[in-house]
Parts: C-alpha cells; sequence; structure tokens
C-alpha cells in the first residue's frame, strides 16, 4: 500500500468522524485515498494520506473496493477515539509534571540500584502515559498500557513497571490535587511463570573455585560458605571480619564502585567463618593481591574504589565459567547464593536456619525460591517413613 505523510502543520490532528474517501486516477489507474490517524510518542497524532491502488477494476468495483476498506478504517478510527485520550491542555497536571517533581524530591534518596530500576520503568511509561492530564490515567486507560506492554515481556517484568508507575503516583498525590491511584488487583495482568532458580553443582563449585584466579578464588568461596550477595561481599572491610569471635559482619552492599546500605535491614547480621573460610580470607589479606586502601577494604581495584560486581562478572567470571564448559545464561554470582541455599538444605539444615545464613525477609520467601529442594526432602522423608514401618 502506498502513502504519503502530512502532518498538517505542528499542531495535533483533529479525527474526522467518518471518511467517504475519494476515487482519482493516477497514472490512468483507479486508486482509493483516505487519511489514517497515527500515534506519535509524545501522544499526539499524525494524519497520513494512504493509496491504495485498484488496477484493471471497473469504477463500481473499485468503490466496493473502497468502502470495505474504509468501514474497516473507520470502526478503528471511532475506537481509538472513544479510548485514547488527548494529550492534557494547558495548564493541566500531567504525568510528566509528576515525575519531574519526584526526580527532584524523592529519587535522591533512593538506593542506586533501586533508582536505576526505576527509571529503567519510566522508560516504557512516559513515551506513553507522560503527556496525559491525571485524569485521563483512569483503569481503562492503564490496562490499555498493560496490554500493550505486555508481549514479549514476562508477567515479573510488567507487574514491576505497574509498581513504579503506581509509587510515582503516590507520592504525586502528596504534592498535587486529583491524582489517581490504582490496584493492580483491578487489572488483568499477564500471567507470572515462576523461574526456577539456577544453582551449580558440587563439582561444579570445586571446579571453578579451584581453577579462579585472585581476588575471584577467595570471593567465590566467601560467597558459596556464607550465601552472601555479591555486592555485600565487595563492600566487606577489615572491621567486618571478626577473626576472634569468627564472625562476618554484613553491614554494607557496594554498588557501581560505591559503598552503601545493604538491600534491607533484614540483610544486615552476623555470619559463621567457618575455619576453612578464615583461613582463605587471612591468606588473601597476606598475599601479594590485597591492596591497602583508606576504606579498608578487604578487595579493591586499582583506583581504590570497591569492585564492580558487573565487571568483575564479565572480565572475570564469565571467561572462567566459558573455559570451563559450565556457562548457561544467568547462572552467574548469584546462582552461588543459591548454591549455598540448596546444598544447605540438601544435607539436612532447617528452613529456618537457612533463611537466617541468606537473611531472607521470611521464611515464605525461602520456601518459594527452594521449592524444588525442599520437594526432593520431602521425598527422601516419605521414602526413610516406608523403609521404617514397612520391613
Amino acid at each position: 500500500m502506498e502513502h504519503n505523510e502530512n502532518t498538517g502543520g505542528k499542531k495535533p490532528a483533529v479525527r474526522r468522524r467518518g471518511q467517504a474517501g475519494a476515487l482519482v486516477k493516477r497514472n490512468g489507474v483507479l486508486c482509493g485515498r483516505w487519511r489514517e490517524y497515527v500515534k506519535q510518542n509524545d501522544g499526539t497524532e499524525k494524519s497520513v494520506e494512504r493509496f491504495k491502488s485498484f488496477p484493471g477494476m471497473s469504477e463500481r468495483a473499485a468503490r466496493a473496493a473502497l468502502q470495505e476498506i474504509l468501514v474497516a478504517v473507520n470502526e478503528a478510527n471511532k475506537k481509538d477515539r472513544d479510548v485514547s485520550p488527548a494529550p492534557a491542555l494547558r495548564g493541566e497536571t500531567t504525568l510528566n509534571d509528576v515525575v519531574e517533581k519526584w526526580r527532584k524530591l524523592v529519587a535522591p534518596n533512593q538506593k542506586p540500584r533501586g533508582l536505576e530500576t526505576s527509571e529503567s520503568h519510566l522508560r516504557h511509561i512516559l513515551p506513553e502515559l507522560g503527556s496525559l492530564a491525571l485524569s485521563a490515567l483512569d483503569n481503562e486507560r492503564l490496562q490499555q498500557f498493560v496490554t500493550k506492554m505486555a508481549p514479549g515481556r514476562s508477567g515479573k517484568t510488567v507487574e514491576n513497571i505497574m509498581l513504579t508507575l503506581s509509587g510515582v503516583l503516590g507520592h504525586g498525590s502528596k504534592w498535587f490535587k486529583h491524582v489517581p491511584t490504582f490496584k493492580l488487583s483491578d487489572l488483568s495482568m499477564p500471567e507470572k511463570v515462576k523461574s526456577r532458580p539456577r544453582f551449580y553443582e558440587v563439582e561444579e563449585i570445586k571446579r571453578l573455585i579451584k581453577a579462579a584466579s585472585e581476588p575471584l578464588k577467595t570471593i567465590l568461596l566467601l560467597l558459596v560458605l556464607t550465601g552472601m550477595r555479591i555486592n555485600e561481599a565487595l563492600a566487606l572491610c577489615l572491621e567486618d571480619l571478626d577473626f576472634k569471635r569468627k564472625l562476618i559482619h554484613v553491614r554494607h552492599s557496594a554498588y557501581n564502585g560505591t559503598l552503601g546500605t545493604p538491600k534491607s535491614d533484614a540483610s544486615v547480621a552476623a555470619l559463621h567463618m567457618q575455619p576453612e573460610l578464615e583461613a582463605a580470607l587471612k591468606k588473601f589479606i597476606a598475599g601479594k593481591h590485597y591492596r591497602k586502601n583508606p576504606d579498608g577494604l578487604v578487595f579493591c581495584n586499582r583506583r581504590m574504589r570497591p569492585y564492580s560486581d558487573n565487571k568483575l562478572r564479565e572480565k572475570m567470571l564469565r571467561p572462567l565459567l566459558r573455559k570451563l564448559n559450565i556457562y548457561e545464561p544467568g547462572k552467574v554470582f548469584h546462582a552461588i547464593r543459591h548454591t549455598a541455599g540448596s546444598i544447605m538444605l540438601d544435607t539436612g539444615a532447617s528452613v529456618l536456619n537457612v533463611q537466617k545464613q541468606l537473611r531472607h525477609s521470611s521464611a515464605t520467601v525461602t520456601l518459594n525460591v527452594y521449592s524444588h529442594i525442599l520437594g526432593d526432602s520431602q521425598r527422601n522423608a516419605a521414602n526413610a517413613l516406608a523403609k521404617r514401618l514397612v520391613a
């Protein structure tokens, strides 16, 4: 289908209630002509002139063919007009206004990783909803947004984007009048498919640690023996290592080379330091790979700052995994934490003890994450029961 575009100047296109179209001749061939309205990223619409050639048709047949096209076009225009709010008028408060104030007043207080995630979500939200008046953000419009956004994204991703929008609107209600709020339960959300946690087999972990060079070797051992998150391990300071009481204090988290607070209050804890881990840490600190630095970091880069988990993953861990032929997408540092939890449960540790070691917010989180291991434990317990009672 051929088409020419006519923006009609810089003003938003004004929709027509219905179109009769026109039948014209171009190079001796009958052509149908009509207009469609294409939505732009800023919420405005562009008027686009369309042409369809009807070679070899009589005028009557061409008009009939054009009429079929116009029926569909007019129906689509009517539907879009009924459900797509126009951009806000001058003086009306828009979602862009709320986000602008949120970035000034709230964003500076977010943790760096959380802020990065929020901004990533806003890059999906603002092109679709940013220019709309707050009054236009009703459940019907939000449902349209969810439906349009869902293809190609996981249910969890869509939910997180909508939670970011809900949070921004919640803050906006403190600064502007008539800010709409919504609940996810009011919307039809895509199904969330629970992904199975990735973890390493015991032999894979042994091979990985044996083949790693410093500082990765000690970091890997620290992760698998404590279940710490990689950002917590990279933020460890000498003062966090209590060799006398055999404890490792988790007090900080590193992100993009900067020290911050851990993921949550529950993440702050004192973890047991096994003799094997104590020996490895002492050896590393006394060795040539340890860099003395002003912050007293156990692991630091050449600039005397915490390592970036992203760079450590890309430059050291992934190449080593590929070399050992055990690399899988997504099976990197966090999989080691899952490995620690899996091994503890598999060797008889209680859910409560694993929850405390991994510092999950509740035992329910532990049960959900490690249901596959618990399923094996349940099966083994049932088999043991049968052997005990049926001799």
